[in-house]
């Protein structure tokens, strides 16, 4: 019961609150590199704020494997602590990665994954930034994603 009100608490809040960041979009164009395998990845976001602090952020992944190819599908949810020129945020999420053997009899590997980590969203301009990210993947490819991307902050 106290979580249920709990929750309840918080949605009334979140919608009381008028902050800058409800109705914002963000495009998201970044380099990732992981911890297990070594991957190389190349990734496209987007990130809607459809409350104030709270986003939605799917994205699509390509990586560059030394044989074969790679690529993964996420969608997170961040909850940014701060505002101004210093956003920082906590991330909660899923992940899809699939990976294609060329000469393995393996053929084909999936994984689906669950995404927990920390990043931030550093302006460096009105309408540009740098967005730093580490995330864990404690189920599924069990790695540390590393994430350095260039933030476009479309409204």
């Amino acid at each position: 019961m106290k979580k249920t009100f709990a929750f309840l608490a918080f949605m009334i809040l979140s919608n009381l609150a008028f902050a800058q960041y409800k109705g914002q979009w963000r495009a998201i164009h970044g380099y990732e590199m992981t911890s297990g395998t070594g991957f190389f990845g190349l990734n496209f976001y987007g990130e809607y704020f459809p409350l104030n602090y709270f986003s939605i952020v799917p994205g699509f992944t390509f990586y560059t494997p030394a044989s074969g190819n790679a690529r993964g599908v996420d969608i997170n949810a961040r909850y940014y602590l701060t505002e101004k020129n210093r956003q920082w945020y906590g991330t909660v999420g899923l992940g899809h990665y699939t990976r294609v053997f060329e000469f393995n009899p393996e053929g084909i590997r999936r994984h689906n994954s669950i995404n927990l980590g920390a990043g931030g969203m550093l302006k460096l301009r009105e309408e540009l930034g740098i967005n730093p990210e580490i995330i864990y993947q404690p189920i599924g490819r069990n790695e540390v994603i590393f994430k350095l991307a260039i933030v476009y902050f479309i409204n």
